[in-house]
């Protein structure tokens, strides 16, 4: 006869019994074909352990990261010891370039301990291309790598390795973090190896959060070397919105316009070619928020121009930037010029055709009323027919 004690205690066992059997609960057993190969690996030798691992490749339904997890702590334990072993670096290459098979990221942490270290260039790249597989690209798992690339810059000139660092570049690149901005753009604009600025170079653009901020911040340092960098790398990126690329282009005019009247040496160069290439970007985009600036410009080089301090070849890029930003204000301003051109010619009998063709073309393409009697008065004057057909051209195009 069972006791109400006796019914308890009995409930009570099988509760417990029934706890223990929930999946998932005190963690589950490790999967047998796991723990085969690793019971196999810990006994095999060098050679049987790197078979070992290339036998697990060929398994597709069970994540084997557990075993090549085993194979990077037997690597990184015995290094110390056993230093540039051929067969140990064969073991750590293997591991690292299979291991990510899976798609399970939490291997990554000893994928980045082996990379950090261990020297040898074939782990520490097969190690990377692992690394820009498994990536989620967030900031803090970044920047153990964006420290290292960053710490061997400075190694590179004598005798640093460049292979590795030019794939570290590149994983930075497929990872794709701001956070590696300026790295990269260390190395993009160094010295180095012509291969590695390459490659820092793609890198940095294809970085994807923070680019264009990055690039204003550059330009905010208001140097001009380093911002004429930033804003060559900056016309390589095609991607980037129409919007992007505008406030780019114009930040950097707005540097070089403030610059050039300043710059000595060799920055004075660079100041004009900032100038000249961003105004040239401004045109593309026919980037009319830049147009109180572009007009400014225009004012300057017209009066070097008047003075004899600049020929018609520094005018006429302003002046087709002008008639690409569709604004009031630069109609305006080129058909006074216009005006001014009319009255040299007769008086003086003398004009520039090269500027008088510039200049109609972009009063044209802007189409604005404004210039209507300032293009008709073109017909009126000894000018030859070219000018006037392209005076007569333009008129057709005003915007009434």
């Amino acid at each position: 006869m069972i006791t109400r004690f006796d019914s308890k205690a009995r409930a009570l066992v099988l509760a417990f019994l029934s706890f223990l059997s929930v999946p998932g609960l005190f963690g589950q057993s490790p999967d047998p074909v796991i723990l085969s190969y690793q019971r196999n690996f810990i006994r095999a030798s060098m050679s049987t352990k790197i078979e070992l691992l290339g036998d697990a490749t060929r398994i597709t339904t069970i994540n084997m990261a557990p075993l090549f997890n085993d194979a990077f702590d037997f690597v990184l334990q015995y290094r110390p010891v056993l230093g540039n072993d051929s067969q140990l670096i064969d073991l750590a290459v293997m591991a690292a370039s299979k291991c990510g098979q899976w798609n399970d990221p939490s291997i990554l942490p000893k994928v980045l301990k082996t990379f950090l270290e261990y020297p040898d260039s074939r782990v520490r790249i097969a190690c990377l291309e692992t690394f820009a597989a498994l990536s989620p690209g967030k900031a803090e798992d970044i920047k153990p790598l964006n420290d290292w690339f960053g710490s061997q810059l400075g190694a590179a000139p004598s005798g640093g390795d460049s292979a590795t660092l030019i794939a570290c570049a590149k994983t930075l690149g497929k990872i794709g973090s701001g956070t590696s901005f300026s790295v990269l753009f260390k190395a993009a604009t160094s010295p180095l190896d012509s291969g590695l600025v390459l490659a820092s170079k793609k890198a940095i653009n294809s970085l994807k959060d923070g680019y264009a901020d990055q690039i204003l911040g550059i330009f905010a340092s208001r140097k001009l070397q380093d911002s004429y960098a930033a804003f060559a790398l900056s016309r390589e990126r095609t991607d980037l919105p129409t919007e992007t690329r505008g406030t780019i282009a114009q930040s950097a005019f707005s540097l070089a316009l403030e610059s050039v009247a300043t710059a000595k040496g060799a920055e004075a160069q660079t100041g004009k070619n900032l100038l000249a290439e961003s105004l040239e970007a401004l045109t593309e985009l026919s980037w009319s928020p830049s147009s109180p600036e572009v007009v400014k410009y225009f004012y300057q080089v017209q009066g070097d121009y008047k003075n004899g301090n600049a020929d018609v070849a520094a005018l006429i890029p302003v002046i087709r930037a002008m008639g690409s930003l569709g604004t009031t204000e630069s109609a305006q301003a080129l058909s006074i010029f216009l005006g001014l051109l009319n009255s040299e010619t007769e008086q003086k009998k003398t004009y520039n055709e090269q500027l008088m063709l510039a200049i109609i073309q972009a009063l044209g393409d802007l189409g604005d009323k404004t210039a209507f009697d300032y293009l008709l008065y073109v017909g009126y004057l000894d000018y030859p027919e070219t000018v006037k057909k392209a005076s007569r051209d333009a008129l057709a195009r005003l915007q009434w």
